[in-house]
């Protein structure tokens, strides 16, 4: 793979904003959390009221490969015991993957709970192998899988498929990697 990106720092806020606003990519985060250190919840928010002609700014599918990276939770529960309600209103989930969709991510794929490291990233390549699927130089001739059907097929990856293999879900909907002409287009 080609991939234009940042590693072993942190990427500017240009980067970030150009990597999300993108028409056809992919943004793949591998680190701790949600990556609201990299690129914070507000500015994600900063991307709906980019663009004028109404279409929301976020344009990629978001891959977040952190711990709890997709792990929604209520404002009025407590973050000590998640079962405990600080208040008797009831408010709507929240999290750095909801705030991807609202900006316009078409997908998002983050982890419900706590994940190892090393399976994880077993998981992740695996994940990318099979939604990304290259033969050589040129993409593979079998027909593309939708991220979502990619996220369940990586499972088979993780050592503790039951607990790590279990945390990642999809939010949004399907996307697949379009072979055509240019293979790096994401419908």
């Amino acid at each position: 793979w080609e991939w234009k990106g940042v590693a072993g720092q942190m990427p500017s806020n240009e980067f970030m904003s150009h990597a999300l606003l993108e028409e056809n990519g992919l943004y793949l985060y591998c680190g701790h959390g949600g990556g609201d250190k990299v690129f914070s919840r507000s500015q994600v928010e900063e991307l709906m009221t980019i663009r004028d002609d109404g279409i929301r700014g976020c344009r990629v599918p978001v891959v977040l490969m952190g711990c709890s990276s997709g792990r929604l939770h209520s404002v009025n529960t407590s973050r000590e015991n998640p079962s405990e309600c600080v208040s008797a209103m009831q408010y709507e989930p929240e999290g750095i993957a909801l705030t991807y969709l609202f900006a316009g991510a078409p997908c998002v794929v983050g982890n419900l709970w706590d994940v190892t490291d090393r399976d994880i990233d077993r998981y992740c390549i695996t994940l990318m192998e099979d939604f990304l699927p290259l033969q050589g130089n040129n993409f593979s001739s079998t027909k593309p899988l939708s991220l979502a059907k990619c996220v369940a097929k990586a499972r088979r990856a993780c050592k503790l498929r039951y607990i790590v293999g279990s945390a990642p879900v999809c939010y949004g909907v399907p996307v697949v990697c379009s072979s055509g002409s240019n293979p790096s287009i994401l419908r």
